[in-house]
């Protein structure tokens, strides 16, 4: 995602659970608030643009049912509704958050990035704070005076809790990307169906068909020993690389030989061919690290992706050798 420029932001405090007739509602801005150049780099770069490599890619498809989809076309025609379609995004927010929700501020800005006009949302949280003055009296000895902040405060540690940013594409629809940060991949449900959009994939049946295609193919192609398990090893090494994206044409530039490349990247679902997506190993976290390699007379042996790459463990042709000395036996479940 290339870097945002935000333009006017709109600024709502929410509070915390539900609305309730007795309860507190939503405190509402009416004019967009002043971004000084450091708080326009602190939102972007630390709030929002390091999200955006997990997010989740949304689509809406229905134009019929949802409030907040008409509400964010509406800005992304007329800038000069952002005023009140934003108050209005904040309130259906409180009313849809579940009774737990956490407090905090809801921000509506526009924005540009890549020459597209785009909407953000996100909420975040923010906290009271203390002001410590040093006085000095006449005999210049050093006390100090708290005082209590009771105003909005961002800072390093406030915590984000749902972005997205939503725009139209070539075919006038809109399309986004969905950021979680409490829940990670068990995204709250109830964010999206605020949304009123659909997830376009889902991030962890992509990662499995990946894995699965991978492997059933490796497993059942012509390949040496000691290449099915290089390039086993890869795979594994991947599935669990820091990296939040997968892109599966990319493993095969990078891992597989030149002469095995088209027939590796022909075996790919046809669910991932030509995909970047998020790397979500929900599904897949019980086969990330470690290798198993199974012999004709039944015997298996486990050892980690690493064991390969650095030579404890080598796959020759006809035997596979283990170089490492033996420090201790004992009866296990057989494999």
């Amino acid at each position: 995602m290339p870097m945002l420029t935000l333009a006017e932001t709109m600024i709502h405090e929410v509070p915390r659970g539900k609305r309730k007739d007795d309860g507190e509602d939503v405190v509402l801005s009416v004019s967009p608030t002043d971004l000084n150049a450091a708080t326009d780099r602190f939102i972007r770069e630390e709030m929002l643009q390091p999200s955006f490599a997990s997010g989740r890619e949304i689509v809406h498809l229905d134009p019929a049912t949802d409030p907040i989809p008409g509400l964010l076309r509406g800005v992304l025609e007329n800038p000069d509704l952002l005023i009140t379609n934003s108050a209005a995004m904040a309130r259906h927010l409180h009313a849809m958050q579940p009774g737990g929700a956490s407090a905090g501020i809801f921000l509506c800005s526009r924005a540009v990035s890549d020459g597209i006009d785009r909407v953000v949302l996100m909420k975040a949280e923010h906290s009271e704070g203390m002001r410590l003055q040093q006085v000095r009296d006449a005999n210049g000895d050093v006390a100090f005076v708290a005082e209590h902040l009771d105003e909005l405060i961002l800072g390093q540690k406030a915590q984000v809790y749902k972005i997205a940013l939503v725009w139209l594409d070539h075919a006038d629809q809109l399309v986004g990307l969905m950021v979680d940060r409490q829940n990670g991949v068990g995204y709250a449900e109830y964010f999206l169906q605020y949304l009123g959009f659909n997830l376009v994939h889902q991030a962890e049946k992509l990662v499995l068909e990946f894995t699965k295609g991978m492997t059933t193919h490796i497993n059942t192609s012509d390949y040496s020993p000691e290449k099915k398990g290089r390039y086993l090893s890869a795979l594994a090494a991947v599935l669990q690389s820091p990296n939040p994206r997968l892109n599966p044409n990319a493993f095969i530039r990078e891992f597989i030989d030149p002469e095995d490349r088209h027939t590796a990247a022909a075996a790919l679902p046809i669910q991932v061919a030509n995909l970047e997506f998020r790397k979500d190993t929900t599904l897949v976290h019980h086969l990330i690290g470690g290798l198993k390699l199974s012999t004709d007379n039944g015997v298996t042996i486990s050892a980690s992706a690493s064991a390969i790459e650095s030579g404890v463990l080598e796959v020759k042709d006809e035997e596979i050798v283990v170089h490492a000395p033996a420090s201790g036996y004992k009866l296990g479940k057989a494999p």
